[in-house]
């Protein structure tokens, strides 16, 4: 498995853009998101988020509050994930990026949390609730492990602050499309992919859009500007409705979108 930079720099050098899908572990069951994840690989992936069912996901909408409490309901543990990643180690080859909140880190022990997840094949750590400031331990224990920390910057970030948290981040500037949580509708992608390109400019590592991206269309506009794409609600939505199918069949209507971006059909890609 690469490091999550490694990842999107590689695919940049190849004029690509990368599509980050997130599940949720354990939902609809542990085996069937392991088995999404075989399948996400098949089809292209190049990372995938899986998130850590968590009692209070304060950064989420309904839709991957759902998810965790189901997922929380089957018994699905962070220790229980990390054995079944480290189960399928030998099978994967992308990036698996785990997304949790820091109560999960601080009870297992933010040393045991790092080396688990190494030893499991886990490239890069999002925890959303863990400002830089108070996230020096953490990143310091996860670079001695090569484990990547993702931070993440808000519309209303000024440029200033957005400098300084990217100089802590060890795999890609995660940005919010929008104020408020998952699922919540993006106005204007043209203007997010705008403000990206911005930041893209004053700062040295990759830069990922999250929150509020669900059509291939606004998946497009907003890869102009960034280095990646990360797609929740919209696919978990799908495996609601469709199953493994309907989540496959939005992955691949996405992945088409950025595809033919490369052409300058959704537009110039930067």
């Amino acid at each position: 498995m690469g490091g999550v930079r490694e990842v999107l720099e590689g695919l940049k050098a190849r004029g690509g853009k990368a599509l980050i899908p997130y599940l949720v572990a354990g939902y609809p069951s542990l085996d069937e998101s392991m088995e999404l994840l075989l399948a996400l690989q098949d089809r292209g992936a190049a990372a995938v988020e899986v998130g850590i069912p968590f009692s209070d996901p304060m950064a989420d909408g309904p839709t991957i509050q759902k998810a965790h409490s189901l997922a929380l309901e089957g018994g699905v543990t962070p220790e229980a994930l990390l054995k079944a990643l480290e189960f399928l180690k030998g099978d994967l080859t992308l990036s698996i990026i785990l997304m949790t909140y820091y109560n999960p880190v601080f009870r297992m022990g933010e040393e045991v949390f790092a080396q688990r997840a190494r030893e499991a094949g886990v490239a890069g750590v999002i925890i959303p609730d863990l400002p830089p400031e108070e996230g020096q331990n953490w990143v310091s224990v996860a670079l001695e492990v090569n484990l990547d920390t993702v931070f993440l910057a808000a519309p209303n970030t000024p440029l200033e602050r957005v400098e300084t948290i990217a100089s802590v981040t060890t795999g890609f500037l995660y940005y919010l499309a929008l104020k408020g949580v998952t699922g919540s509708a993006i106005k204007d992608a043209q203007e997010v992919a705008q403000r990206v390109a911005r930041i893209r400019d004053v700062v040295d590592i990759p830069v990922c859009v999250g929150f509020g991206i669900s059509t291939a269309l606004e998946a497009a506009l907003l890869a102009r500007g960034c280095d990646g794409v990360i797609v929740g609600s919209a696919l978990l939505k799908a495996l609601d409705e469709g199953g493994m199918k309907g989540f496959l069949g939005l992955f691949g209507e996405l992945m088409g979108a950025l595809e033919e971006g490369k052409g300058n059909k959704w537009g110039k890609t930067a």
